[in-house]
């Protein structure tokens, strides 16, 4: 992510747009898009001041915020799959974010039941071409 525009040029750059009015001026003078002169002007009506956002996730990687709250959680529910976890939780994460929580407490999940109900059944259209030659011949 690129970073944000100096507090410096954003001060100059609306001081311009507001004397002037004209944001393609303003845009071409400093170097900067229309849209952000658009944007800057919003910001500065909501909230009094045009300084860049803080505090906010930077990067791809969310994380879990209470990690030990979740690591109960996840014992007192040890049955439950990915999206159960989360829905007992109340996090608000994707399926990727609770693996990594998991695998960073180092709690594996297992990808399957233990039992599986529907087992496999042999069906004479899928042997071989030897066993079915050796029938015919005996």
């Amino acid at each position: 992510m690129p970073s944000p525009h100096s507090y410096d040029l954003r001060k100059r750059a609306m001081k311009h747009f507001e004397r002037y009015g004209d944001a393609t001026l303003t845009s071409e003078t400093f170097g900067i898009s229309r849209s952000i002169l658009y944007d800057w002007r919003k910001r500065k009506a909501a909230t009094g001041d045009i300084q860049a956002k803080s505090g906010y996730q930077k990067g791809h990687t969310h994380k879990v915020v209470d990690i030990e709250a979740f690591q109960r959680q996840v014992e007192r529910h040890s049955g439950l799959t990915l999206a159960g976890l989360i829905k007992k939780s109340g996090i608000d994460m994707s399926l990727m974010t609770c693996s990594r929580a998991l695998h960073k407490l180092g709690i594996t999940r297992k990808k399957r039941p233990i039992t599986i109900k529907n087992k496999a059944k042999k069906n004479d259209k899928h042997t071989s071409r030897n066993s079915r030659r050796k029938a015919a011949h005996d």
